[in-house]
């Protein structure tokens, strides 16, 4: 029988960690083909689609957080789980991959321009790309970590996210309100002109705020949407006609065709991948470093394509489990702000949703949202 995406994702069986490691291993291999050298390829829709995804999917666990707490003690959870690790890949690509680079490369690494790196890039808006002349072997160009950009995008979701369910009328009629968003941003996308420069931040906004509030959409009927392997296997076949015929059209006609297929596969595929260790955030963010080095060693003139990124990911994931051990997890325990206690009549006890203890999990671990881009 089917049930609900309410009742599917709310216990700890749901596989929707598996989902966002399977996402970010297709970011890694989208990837793959300009940092091996590989020249362009018909997949390189892959990783954009993934970055829908995980919006699609924040925006669906990160709604029941805002609806739970004040936006102080929300914004401030939020930033914890994206900041810290964030903050720490700069780090380690400023003090090890970059000496590493420059050593390839022939270069000099300047500690200056390290530091420069980090600081210039820590308040999520990544002005600079390179550090010296440390990839000046690398096949794909001077950007150490071009995955990062997406991250302000993703606080920016959080910010908006966090005004609008501030407002009763929202709160009260959130699938309405969410429909007209994901209605109107699509459009707002397509009437946009591409733009060029910083200003083409406007258009990765439109595009990604799209897929973001799909799953806000999904989040306020997930009591009423059921899984549907029928629903699910059309849902498929749209993204995919859709990423194999033109960007715009990914963008504009699959907010809610994928958003569907993902809380759709989060609730009916078993497995135990990423059950207990949440690694997809740093798979994510050092798996373009990871490629970079292997990139300027030439390992992607030794190999296919599909074993460049397959060592990419072996090689980056270990980081990615130190990450969530040593970084995202111990940054989430941190209780930097009081948590909001709803009021109860005494007279009246009012029960705990089956749901509650579940959305909290899901509150102090959903990841932020992982991107590729530009």
């Amino acid at each position: 029988m089917a049930r609900t995406f309410g009742s599917a994702l709310a216990g700890r069986d749901n596989s929707l960690n598996a989902v966002r490691l399977v996402l970010a291993a297709a970011v890694i291999l989208a990837h793959s083909w300009t940092i091996g050298g590989y020249g362009e390829t018909i997949f390189h829709w892959i990783g954009a689609n993934s970055v829908n995804g995980f919006f699609a999917l924040s925006g669906f666990l990160i709604a029941g957080s805002r609806l739970r707490h004040d936006f102080r003690h929300y914004i401030t959870r939020r930033a914890q789980r994206i900041f810290p690790g964030f903050w720490v890949c700069l780090v380690v690509i400023a003090l090890v991959f970059a000496p590493i680079g420059a050593l390839l490369s022939g270069a000099s690494w300047n500690p200056a321009e390290a530091l420069a790196y980090i600081r210039n890039n820590a308040s999520l808006v990544i002005f600079n790309r390179e550090i010296g002349q440390t990839l000046t072997a690398s096949p794909e160009g001077a950007n150490w970590n071009r995955s990062l950009w997406s991250l302000m995008h993703e606080f920016i979701a959080y910010i908006v996210c966090g005004v609008l369910l501030g407002v009763l009328w929202v709160r009260r009629n959130l699938a309405l309100a969410a429909g007209i968003v994901v209605a109107v941003l699509p459009l707002a996308y397509v009437a946009v002109p591409d733009l060029d420069g910083p200003a083409h931040m406007l258009n990765d906004s439109l595009r990604l705020l799209s897929f973001y509030f799909a799953g806000v959409l999904a989040y306020a009927l997930r009591d009423r949407l059921r899984t549907s392997h029928a629903l699910a296997a059309v849902a498929a076949v749209t993204v995919l006609v859709a990423g194999f015929t033109s960007e715009t059209l990914l963008y504009a006609t699959t907010p809610i065709p994928l958003t569907y297929l993902l809380l759709h596969i989060g609730s009916t595929w078993r497995t135990r991948l990423a059950a207990k260790e949440d690694a997809s955030f740093g798979l994510y963010i050092y798996g373009y470093p990871v490629q970079q080095v292997l990139g300027m060693l030439g390992v992607g003139a030794l190999v296919p394509v599909w074993a460049f990124a397959i060592v990419s990911m072996a090689l980056a994931f270990p980081l990615a489990i130190a990450s969530w051990r040593l970084v995202e997890k111990p940054a989430m325990g941190l209780r930097l702000v009081p948590t909001r206690v709803p009021e109860v009549t005494p007279a009246v006890p009012t029960p705990a949703p089956a749901a509650t203890t579940a959305a909290r999990e899901w509150d102090h671990h959903a990841p932020s949202t992982l991107l590729v881009g530009r």
